[in-house]
């Protein structure tokens, strides 16, 4: 079970102005105790380790890039040439990119032909797409009601020969009780015994 005095008493034994009565209480409990020996053990760990603690300088930068232009020779200025060229192909390439933005770049390929235009679309092209899908509707619209048509006549043969079905049923249901009727009343008239 763990001494329920640690806390206290290692917290009076760091502090500044304690007598030396009760310091030497305290060593006596932790002698005998040894919860607050190993709790005390590891507070004078860190407390070692904290008095070994020093404050570094920052970082000199200016001298790293001192070095580096000693290591790379005195009149080294960077890159030239090929090098240079390709640090700049990144920006480059953004700078076309966004010039396209601007100037409302549209690039179109349209049977087999490659269309660049700069700015808005022309009303006269504007139109002539408009008149081009309005036709394409057109055209849905007059497949669409030709469909429409043809279910519609194949549900009127099928409701003809539907209502045909049933009155050849009927007609044949009249029969086979009119045959029924003569049947009985041949019995009935011919004495035969009923069943």
């Amino acid at each position: 079970m763990p001494c329920s005095r640690t806390e206290h008493l290692l917290r009076e034994y760091f502090a500044d102005d304690l007598d030396p009565v009760v310091r030497a209480e305290i060593e006596q409990h932790v002698g005998n105790c040894p919860d607050c020996a190993g709790e005390l053990r590891q507070l004078l760990g860190a407390t070692a380790d904290l008095r070994r603690w020093r404050e570094l300088p920052p970082p000199r930068w200016h001298r790293h890039l001192a070095l580096f232009k000693r290591e790379r020779g005195a009149g080294a200025t960077g890159p030239s040439g090929w090098r240079l060229a390709w640090q700049w192909l990144p920006a480059t390439a953004c700078a076309l990119m966004l010039g396209l933005v601007l100037l409302n770049t549209s690039v179109v390929y349209r049977d087999g032909v490659v269309e660049i235009g700069f700015g808005s679309p022309s009303m006269a092209e504007v139109d002539r797409r408009l008149a081009e899908f309005q036709r394409e509707q057109a055209e849905e619209r007059a497949s669409f009601a030709a469909t429409l048509a043809r279910f519609e006549q194949l549900r009127a043969q099928d409701l003809e020969t539907i209502q045909a079905s049933y009155e050849w049923l009927a007609d044949r249901d009249y029969e086979t009780v009119q045959s029924l009727r003569q049947l009985v009343s041949f019995v009935g008239s011919s004495g035969v015994a009923t069943w």
